[in-house]
């Protein structure tokens, strides 16, 4: 509320009362009056009438000037709102979510890269490891299927599930179960599991230790 409107209000209360008092003055000479008292009584009754007239009229004056008040504090809101709204629109304008689309599909085209590279270079190097006969690190082969290991780390060839297309799954499933987990806790209840998918538990993980750097107490969450 503006200053303004706030005295206008006030005036117009003190001219209220002023009248309900003077009102109450007029009816005790009135009565005074009608009872045949002295002509004192109506000379101020007289008094009293002009006063409360007056009153009336400050408050016809007060009531207008709220009015006024009003209707300027209204427009003040009004242009306020109009503001903040071309504001926070604007800088959240097409183009603006033009380039955060952008940047997203310059992630995305990076994860469908090295995902599709981690796949063909797996199947190269097992490759390799059949032509030069080292067999010793061939766990498992059928046909082009081979499964090898290095470093104690296996690697399959078809069902390793880090190509490109698997990893955007995986990204989608993380965006959604991240997405449900303020509402579940502000429920009491844990975060959803994630996947099983290999890079989803390492997402999962990275995210209770963002959250634990950042001082969230998180509860448990059950590791697969």
């Amino acid at each position: 509320m503006t200053t303004e409107l706030s005295e206008a209000q006030r005036e117009l209360a003190d001219n209220r009362a002023e009248i309900a008092e003077l009102q109450g003055l007029i009816d005790g000479l009135e009565k005074r009056v009608r009872d045949g008292e002295a002509a004192e009584e109506a000379q101020q009754l007289a008094e009293r009438y002009g006063l409360k007239r007056l009153a009336e009229l400050r408050r016809e004056a007060a009531e207008q000037k709220v009015k006024r008040a009003e209707a300027a504090e209204l427009r003040e809101r009004q242009e306020t709102a109009v503001r903040a709204a071309a504001e926070e629109l604007e800088a959240l304008s097409p183009e603006r979510l033009a380039e955060a689309c952008e940047e997203a599909l310059r992630a995305i085209e990076r994860v469908q890269q090295l995902g599709d590279a981690r796949q063909a270079a797996a199947v190269r190097h097992a490759q390799a490891f059949l032509d030069l006969g080292i067999r010793d690190r061939i766990r498992h082969q059928d046909g082009g299927w081979v499964v090898f290991e290095v470093d104690g780390v296996k690697y399959d060839t078809r069902q390793d599930h880090l190509g490109g297309r698997s990893l955007l799954a995986v990204i989608e499933g993380e965006r959604q179960r991240r997405a449900q987990i303020p509402g579940r806790r502000a429920k009491g209840f844990p975060a959803p599991e994630p996947a099983s998918h290999p890079v989803a538990q390492l997402l999962a993980q990275r995210l209770d230790e963002a959250q634990a750097a950042g001082g969230a107490k998180q509860p448990p969450r059950r590791r697969s």
